[in-house]
């Protein structure tokens, strides 16, 4: 199967440059899947799907055309309908090209005890079981369980030419202690063996628990101790605004802060896709190598994150983080701290301990001016203790200050990713933040 795959990736290529292409690129992936939904403590649908999609790029004098197909399905058909397509384009003079030359590639790391999982039901069951565990057997849970074992293939005009096979597992679950007192916990890995689904319903039913009762938040400036799950959305958005694209096309906040400090001396931001994550991968979508990027090194804004392309816009070299047109980060982490999370909430004398997050959405994009919606478990801590259950509240902040008012970093790391909102995957600590303005929606 997959030697048939390859054998008409090449031919694609092939023919583009046949048909008067300048770089043809085109990236195979066959793909198992497998995501089950459970709410009210069930599994209400289960579904698992075999996918085939070939991403195809063609350049032709400057002028840059994509598309996907399935199956394989008129390949012929697609190249010329690109090549047209790109001879009624305008000139894109940002395009530098893509990787060029041959590349050796690191192993795959992919675990292939997830492609053969027998019963998946059961991570469901531990999961639920956890929360219950927590929260009460009243509780209620719901949430997604998905799974990925995936083959790709990739053939450049320019020479690279990459094998890779990827995995992943993932939960997301929420616990219900009230109608609107909940938690939510995730557990994701590239590696059936690192992958324990009970942790996510311990720590969404430990939530759910505490946050029963919630009274109308209060608008004011707070210290504010975010939990992985937060702060794992807010380093996709900083990550996000790490790319080269963004930084050219003033979508970012770092646009004019290379080589400057952005962040306390306390804050390395690295992006690794060797990592064992739910991301992990050996090549980027020009074939380039991944590495291990660091992108803020001890506060300062060290690189973007670059495709050959934006690389030669800024006069250095691909960090392997294609994207044919926009660079983007593949699995980030920050570096871990030297407190505990007890630690962190001890020095609240009267703050915030905020769990989760989603609607991130920015006023200004250059400026970083954003609001963000606080979700699942919101507590007020006085002295390390939690004194209320609070709803109704808005992060409404500025990125930028928001970064640089980092205080401290917990020992204590978390792998998470979730569909909704912390997309990149991320390693995240817990992170105590300085004078967080909160608002009411009302």
């Amino acid at each position: 199967m997959m030697e048939e795959a390859i054998a008409k990736t090449e031919a694609i290529v092939r023919e583009a440059k046949a048909l008067g292409a300048d770089e043809a690129i085109a990236n195979t992936v066959i793909g198992k899947y497998r995501q089950l939904r459970f709410s009210n403590d069930r599994i209400d649908i289960g579904l698992s799907w075999t996918d085939y999609s070939t991403s195809i790029m063609i350049a032709w004098r400057k002028r840059v055309v994509l598309t996907e197909i399935k199956d394989f399905r008129d390949p012929s058909g697609a190249v010329k309908r690109l090549l047209s397509l790109a001879k009624i384009s305008k000139e894109n003079a940002a395009y530098g090209g893509v990787a060029r030359g041959r590349f050796e590639y690191a192993k795959p790391m992919a675990d292939g005890a997830i492609e053969h999982i027998e019963d998946p039901s059961e991570y469901i069951e531990e999961a639920i079981s956890a929360a219950k565990r927590e929260a009460g057997d009243g509780a209620e849970t719901g949430g997604m369980l998905f799974t990925k074992y995936e083959r790709a293939f990739l053939s450049s005009s320019e020479g690279p030419e990459g094998w890779d096979e990827r995995s992943a597992i993932e939960i997301s679950i929420r616990a219900f202690s009230q109608r609107d007192a909940s938690g939510h916990g995730v557990e994701c890995s590239n590696s059936l063996r690192d992958f324990e689904p009970g942790r996510a319903g311990e720590k969404a039913g430990e939530v759910a628990k505490l946050a029963v009762n919630p009274k109308a938040g209060r608008a004011g400036r707070y210290d504010v101790v975010l939990d992985p799950l937060f702060f794992g959305s807010l380093m996709g958005v900083y990550g996000s605004m790490g790319s080269a694209f963004y930084a050219m096309t003033r979508m970012s906040i770092f646009a004019d802060k290379l080589g400057e400090m952005v962040a306390p001396e306390i804050v390395t931001i690295r992006d690794d896709p060797r990592a064992c994550s739910v991301n992990c991968r050996a090549f980027d979508d020009e074939g380039a190598p991944v590495r291990e990027t660091i992108f803020i090194d001890r506060g300062i804004l060290k690189t973007f994150f670059h495709n050959t392309s934006t690389a030669r816009a800024f006069g250095t070299e691909t960090t392997g983080h294609a994207g044919i047109i926009v660079p983007m980060p593949w699995s980030l982490s920050m570096d871990p701290g030297d407190v505990g999370k007890e630690e962190m909430l001890g020095e609240l004398r009267r703050g915030l301990y905020l769990t989760n997050t989603w609607y991130t959405r920015f006023h200004n994009y250059a400026t970083g001016d954003f609001s963000t919606i606080p979700r699942d478990g919101i507590f007020l801590v006085e002295g390390g203790e939690v004194k209320e259950s609070w709803k109704g509240i808005r992060v409404s902040d500025n990125a930028l200050r928001i970064l640089s008012s980092i205080s401290a970093i917990s020992r204590e790391r978390q792998r998470v990713h979730w569909w909704l909102e912390a997309d990149p995957p991320s390693l995240s600590p817990y992170v105590l933040i300085k004078g967080v303005r909160v608002t009411r929606p009302d």
